[in-house]
């Protein structure tokens, strides 16, 4: 992984109290995430001298085998696409910690990001929790830091910008974890959970009679991935980017662009064509 992945690696090899021994990633493809330019991980570890195992499975007795062999006094989880098990879990002597860009218990799951800018929220940020059991992003909180969300963001600058974030978290987090029993640490609120599911293809369409808030609030959350859409005249375009603009008597399409009217305001939406109508990853 890299995004999160990478900010995780750099404040544990980092700190002073930290020998880090592997790396475990998702089998390596050629997906553009977190889709904006950075390091891949595995060039990272490489760089370090620290072996970078990809794609095992972490139900298979020999994952479990081969991570008990490295002896690792605490495991960390950054972005990864597997629940660890519980026999996982009890490996470490610290335990597990996981990084999640959300501000437990709020937005559990999967692209906490979109749903975060989706429901209009003011803020997020990062959660420092265990992993206690196999339900996800559920343990014992660390540490949180909080970011305003600003009116400008997009999944993808909000991700940005906590990727960033993550690592003086994830410094800051790791004596605390080294000192202390874990049942120091506060348990989440259970009642004010809440959960993001995954997003289909459906969520990122955007249809002429939305209301224009709504419809800039979803082309925020679904840039610059999978990108928000719109169908006009028979073909699927993606929205690369939009704009409003009051006190126009009237408005033109021109090539690329696509103007839609709401009372005394109109949405520039700059387009690409679509070709195939996919689904998310």
């Amino acid at each position: 992984m890299t995004g999160l992945g990478n900010s995780a690696f750099e404040a544990l090899t980092e700190h002073d109290k930290i020998n880090l021994v592997a790396v475990l990633t998702c089998k390596r493809n050629h997906n553009p995430f977190p889709y904006y330019q950075c390091e891949k991980l595995y060039e990272m570890a490489s760089k370090k001298g620290i072996p970078v195992y990809e794609g095992l499975n972490l139900k298979e007795t020999s994952t479990y085998e081969f991570i008990h062999s490295l002896s690792p006094e605490l495991i960390v989880v950054s972005t990864f696409d597997q629940i660890i098990t519980n026999a996982i879990i009890q490996i470490p002597k610290y335990g597990v910690i996981n990084i999640h860009p959300s501000l437990l218990p709020q937005y559990r799951g999967t692209t906490p990001t979109v749903w975060a800018l989706m429901n209009g929220e003011e803020e997020t940020g990062i959660s420092i929790h265990f992993i206690e059991n196999e339900t996800i992003d559920s343990g014992r909180i660390i540490l949180q830091s909080r970011v305003k969300i600003m009116p400008e963001d997009t999944d993808g600058t909000l991700r940005y910008r906590l990727d960033q974030l993550s690592k003086t978290t994830l410094a800051r987090a790791i004596n605390p974890v080294l000192t202390y029993d874990r049942s120091s640490f506060p348990p989440q609120n259970e009642l004010l959970a809440t959960y993001g599911r995954k997003r289909t293809i459906k969520d990122a369409e955007i249809t002429k009679g939305m209301p224009l808030k709504k419809m800039l609030t979803l082309i925020r959350a679904m840039t610059p991935y999978p990108g928000a859409r719109i169908l006009h005249q028979g073909k699927w375009h993606i929205i690369k980017s939009a704009s409003l603009i009051t006190g126009a008597s009237s408005c033109q399409n021109q090539d690329g662009t696509i103007m839609i009217r709401n009372k005394n305001e109109w949405i520039k939406l700059e387009v690409q064509d679509v070709r195939i109508h996919e689904s998310i990853n």
